[in-house]
């Protein structure tokens, strides 16, 4: 009896207890960086979640605090995050129609990039800032440097928001978990289709 309980608390350990104390570290190695530099254009990619966009709302942020002249929606979407409900939103924030270019198509991060790229090589954009949740940014950044190789594109990360500024109800903050280990297992999936 006494072996059985040992054994049960060390598969314990390894199966939940490990894995959950290391949350925190495996979401500081997604999370690049939130700080902005100054760029062409920004790009947002779809899958910003309700109610407040955060990914929008920062690209939003940095156009008006002059950080590039124009903002790239990516992502057909599904429901309230396509590009073009994005772009909505940032038109209500009163961003110049002018200043926004719309990707619809893409359904994925890997067809984010694909698809914004003729974009950004149409207007001779030299440099993207990137903006979008803390947990995507390792696999969006290298996505990025795959698709933009050999052209002189250069690729600034920025993050909606910082992990340590997160105050999530204990719900969110196991959601938010729950898109970490996600993000793990689609980093490698896109290292053995060869995505990045």
């Amino acid at each position: 009896m006494k072996r059985t309980i040992i054994r049960v608390a060390i598969v314990a350990l390894f199966l939940f207890i490990i894995p959950i104390l290391s949350l925190p570290l495996i979401g500081r190695l997604l999370y690049i960086s939130s700080t902005p530099h100054k760029a062409d254009t920004i790009i947002v990619l779809s899958g910003d979640s309700e109610p407040y966009y955060p990914r929008t709302e920062e690209a939003i942020k940095l156009f008006k605090q002059g950080y590039a002249p124009y903002i790239i929606f990516t992502g057909y979407g599904f429901g309230g995050d396509s590009a073009e409900f994005l772009s909505k939103i940032a038109l209500h924030f009163k961003i110049p129609k002018n200043a926004i270019l719309i990707e619809p198509h893409a359904q994925n991060t890997y067809e984010n990039f694909l698809f914004s790229k003729p974009i950004i090589l149409k207007h001779g954009f030299h440099s993207i800032l990137i903006v979008t949740s803390p947990y995507h940014q390792l696999r969006a950044y290298l996505v990025a440097k795959k698709i933009f190789k050999g052209t002189g594109i250069k690729i600034y990360n920025c993050a909606s928001s910082k992990p340590e500024s997160i105050h999530y109800a204990v719900y969110e903050k196991i959601r938010e978990s729950r898109f970490e280990l996600m993000e793990c297992i689609k980093i490698l999936g896109y290292y053995m289709l060869g995505r990045i």
